[in-house]
């Protein structure tokens, strides 16, 4: 999404909404606050999207999109599935998300 929004001159800058700290970064923030980390991973997660990439980004990406005219609104979508196609979309036309869940088990 910032790739597509930059390629038109659009800042990505305040659309951002999600937050993606390394294990390390999340342990240090953990610990700062007084946690004993005891253990933290990151674990791959594929998970396959029955309404494909287009629904998952109208559902989830709304913060990238806000404020758009339609025209450009579409023309980053549709940037976006194409820089996405080559690694999260199977010869079939399949899409899987590439999630990545941070477990943690920390104790105060």
């Amino acid at each position: 999404m910032i790739a597509a929004l930059q390629f038109r001159g659009i800042s990505a800058r305040g659309r951002h909404p999600w937050y993606f700290p390394t294990t390390h970064e999340y342990g240090h923030m953990l610990e700062t606050v007084g946690f004993k980390v005891e253990s933290i991973e990151l674990i791959p997660r594929p998970t396959p999207l029955p309404t494909g990439m287009i629904g998952w980004l109208e559902t989830f990406a709304s913060p990238f999109l806000h404020g758009l005219d339609e025209d450009v609104r579409d023309a980053v979508l549709e940037n976006t599935l194409t820089l996405l196609g080559h690694s999260l979309r199977d010869e079939q036309g399949n899409w899987t998300a590439d999630y990545v869940r941070l477990r943690v088990a920390a104790r105060a």
